[in-house]
């Protein structure tokens, strides 16, 4: 296959899922943390940067999607197609990695497909946050740092090093992947130069790559307080779950699958992916020859190894956060298989031993392709999206019927900045919040006239009230004053079981 069947090919894959992300992409409502991202650009540019900076995350998508917002406007479609835009670079940027990595287009192509098409990756592609951009910048700075290390001149060392930097002020997992890219580098050195120290000295990407890496540290220094900060209020009190003995290889099943089973419930099936794992891992990396494959297990295996031991104290280890490492996942899952037409086991490979492990390899081919192509569609139809309208329908409900001069009362942080997102009542809701709020609750948006403490301190005789609860993550349903009459209510089922049920009820006051 020359160069440009295989760019075609890609192309056309794209093309598809690109057009069958666009068509569902607003079906499923706004939830807490793309609601998070669309409020926050809705600030001036400095405010936007010091509210960030309250948050856990660097300010680098948000800048970014400020200024595509400011152009294509702050809907729901237009932020999401943001991170479509990204998802699509990333294909085509694992493909030009794949080609320039390993030096097979078939091979390239391939993976590629397998990352389009991938359960996992596509969640992500419909969601206002910063993981396609993590993941793109994640292999492009990969790439550039294979490029680099070729060439050993130092435009290619800077388009790393502006990379990486870019991928950190993404999303902080990224420093996970720099520093597997680092580990990589000085492996090669070693290979190079040897363990003398002097002779590392006189080696070009020594040279390069250190002035690289400083060029890093040095862009970040100015976020380096505000991190610091940030750092230390996740490990006072964060919200992720412990970890257990089936949290690496859930996530791997998330990776693979989309996350469509559970695996508490089908533990076997985690042990015989498990198993797969690890064996077509030790297969590919035993087969496959360039040594750039030591490049692809780092940036699967070193981000696992950096949220373990962090979580050690407090937990950071979230499957989500992970996505960052699956390309390289799909690349040695992927290379394991393409892979068994080199079979050297069998001994004077006649041909119809050659033809046996062709068929295998073809088979395997086939079924990866299939299973990732029916995973996504699978999964939405067990999601059942036109059932659960969630916060897109309440808010709806509520745009037709609150009044001027009533009120509107939400009940919960997760669920009060996806109403102020869908408000068009022209009332301003408000949180009640009778206790300090964990900083995960997204109190960086938050600001004194937002809150309520007090259910009496605003409300006369005769008042409508309209309270929103949620039954799901956060759930915390304030109990109403003897004095609110109930006069009518109504849920709407959000998407995931977490988010459980949007339930708003229209009280008066007497």
């Amino acid at each position: 296959m020359d160069n440009k069947k295989a760019i075609i090919l890609l192309f056309l894959v794209l093309i598809a899922t690109t057009v069958l992300e666009l068509l569902i992409l607003t079906k499923m409502s706004l939830w807490h943390d793309e609601a998070f991202s669309a409020l926050l650009t809705r600030y001036d540019f400095k405010e936007m940067i010091y509210r960030a900076g309250l948050d856990v995350h660097p300010p680098l998508y948000y800048i970014l999607l400020k200024g595509w917002a400011g152009i294509l406007g702050d809907s729901l479609f237009s932020l999401r197609l943001f991170s479509v835009i990204f998802g699509i670079l990333a294909v085509i940027a694992l493909f030009l990695f794949i080609k320039e990595t390993f030096g097979n287009k078939k091979f390239a192509l391939f993976s590629s497909v397998l990352l389009a098409l991938n359960s996992f990756f596509i969640q992500f592609i419909m969601e206002a946050r910063m993981f396609t951009l993590g993941i793109f910048l994640v292999i492009l700075s990969s790439f550039f740092l294979v490029k680099a290390m070729k060439h050993k001149n130092w435009p290619w060392w800077l388009l790393y090093a502006l990379s990486a930097s870019a991928g950190i002020y993404t999303h902080y997992y990224v420093f996970f992947s720099i520093l597997a890219q680092g580990l990589f580098l000085l492996y090669r050195i070693q290979v190079e130069s040897g363990f003398k120290f002097l002779s590392w000295l006189k080696n070009r990407n020594f040279q390069f790559g250190s002035g690289a890496y400083l060029l890093i540290i040095i862009s970040f220094l100015p976020w380096l307080k505000t991190f610091l900060s940030q750092m230390g209020q996740v490990q006072k009190s964060y919200w992720i779950p412990a970890m257990n003995i089936g949290s690496v290889p859930a996530t791997f099943l998330k990776l693979t699958t989309g996350g469509g089973i559970d695996s508490s419930r089908f533990w076997y099936v985690l042990a015989i992916l498990t198993i797969s794992i690890v064996t077509a891992f030790i297969y590919a990396l035993k087969k496959v020859e360039s040594p750039n494959k030591w490049l692809v297990l780092l940036l699967i295996i070193v981000p696992f190894l950096g949220a373990i031991a962090f979580s050690l104290k407090t937990s950071i280890y979230l499957d989500r956060y992970f996505v960052f490492t699956l390309p390289f996942y799909l690349i040695l899952m992927g290379g394991a298989i393409w892979a068994i037409k080199n079979n050297k086991l069998v001994k004077e490979h006649s041909f119809f031993s050659t033809l046996r492990f062709a068929r295998v390899r073809n088979v395997l081919l086939v079924v990866a392709i299939l299973g990732s192509l029916i995973s996504f569609p699978v999964r939405w139809q067990r999601l059942e999206v036109e059932k659960k309208p969630g916060m897109a329908a309440t808010a709806n409900y509520l745009n037709q019927q609150v009044k001027p001069g009533e009120k509107i009362y939400v009940g919960s942080s997760f669920v009060y900045f996806t109403f102020k997102y869908y408000n068009h009542t022209g009332m301003q809701p408000k949180l009640y919040a009778p206790y300090s709020l964990p900083h995960f609750s997204g109190t960086a948006l938050l600001s004194p006239q937002d809150l309520i403490q007090d259910f009496y301190q605003e409300l006369e005789r005769n008042d409508i009230v309209w309270m929103i609860n949620t039954t799901g993550f956060g759930n915390y349903q304030p109990s109403p004053p003897d004095n609110w009459v109930k006069k009518e209510e109504k849920g709407f089922q959000d998407i995931y079981d977490y988010q459980g049920w949007i339930i708003a009820a229209k009280y008066q006051v007497y």
